[in-house]
């Protein structure tokens, strides 16, 4: 059985992507939000949510349409890491904000994973930007050629307190 439990909500398929890059580096079973059920929260301890944001800063729809069981969830003594998708270009004002989505439904879990912003400087604002620090792994999937560089350092510091 799988030690982590991935979820990814994608549209176009950057987030899947992004989740299975992710997933590879982990004894991870990965599953789509449109597929999520209640049951897979029971799983796990460990958990990585990977959701891209669309619209005006909105999380993505079949992860918006489970939050539900997100927040039903018990996720005491749980690890979470958060992994946002966007785009700083188009979406300058709302980089990534669907992210911060999680933060009020996750109670109990110990949230790891915050990012620094490094090269990212070309958005103006992101709701998942708290203290000077992404509240997870954020990925310009379509703007950053090099968001696998980013991800691998990300995955290399989380892996000592995943």
């Amino acid at each position: 059985m799988a030690n982590v439990g991935i979820i990814f909500g994608s549209n176009a398929g950057d987030a899947k992507e992004v989740a299975e890059f992710v997933g590879a580096n982990f004894d991870a079973e990965i599953v789509d939000a449109k597929e999520l059920t209640a049951e897979f929260f029971t799983r796990f301890t460990r958990f990585i949510f990977v959701a891209s944001t669309h619209a005006y800063g909105e999380l993505q729809k079949d992860f918006k349409a489970k939050l539900d069981l997100v927040k039903e969830a018990d996720f005491t003594g749980k690890t979470i890491a958060l992994v946002g998708v966007g785009n700083q270009a188009k979406h300058p004002k709302t980089f990534s904000d669907g992210l911060v989505e999680f933060l009020p439904l996750i109670r109990g879990a110990k949230v790891v994973g915050a990012s620094e912003v490094g090269n990212y400087t070309n958005f103006e604002n992101s709701l998942s930007l708290i203290n000077g620090k992404f509240v997870g792994l954020v990925v310009d999937y379509k703007g950053d050629a090099e968001w696998k560089n980013r991800a691998n350092a990300w995955i290399n510091a989380l892996k000592p307190v995943f």
